[in-house]
């Protein structure tokens, strides 16, 4: 049986990444298939990462986890985590923005303004901005010629 990169990555846990640099290296072969894609023996990820967690094929391994009758309680429980979770952080993300949103309608500081509008207009001309920083620097420091 022979696989595909990310079909062997997904099977054995392992990202596909490392498979790319095991196959340069030497430690893992592999064929060219005739369409010009790389498949990989099953056999010799077996010698190269022992067997699969979950001896499944990689068409019986879903994407994403379901509930169901194979569901533990622990999966439920941690699937419902992750709702909650990202229900959260879906609210602080769209108060985030609301907030940015207001921070932008603020006119800037006073004296900052000038500065401001100044490294804006000059940001093409000065795209680390140290020249920015160096005029800063001028205007920040008391003169001493005298």
């Amino acid at each position: 049986m022979r696989l595909t990169p990310s079909d062997a990555a997904r099977l054995f846990g392992i990202h596909r990444a490392t498979l790319y640099r095991h196959m340069a290296a030497g430690r893992l072969s592999w064929v060219l298939e005739p369409n010009g894609s790389r498949a990989l023996d099953m056999s010799e990820l077996i010698r190269c990462y022992g067997e699969p967690s979950g001896h499944a094929t990689p068409s019986a391994t879903p994407a994403t986890p379901t509930t169901g009758d194979d569901a533990t309680p622990a999966t439920e429980r941690l699937l419902a985590e992750l709702v909650e979770l990202t229900r959260h952080q879906g609210e602080e993300l769209r108060r985030l923005r609301e907030e940015v949103a207001t921070l932008r309608r603020l006119p800037p500081p006073p004296d900052q303004g000038e500065r401001m509008n100044n490294a804006t207009r000059d940001n093409n001309d000065d795209p680390n901005g140290l020249r920015a920083l160096v005029q800063a620097l001028r205007d920040d420091t008391p003169d001493d010629a005298d």
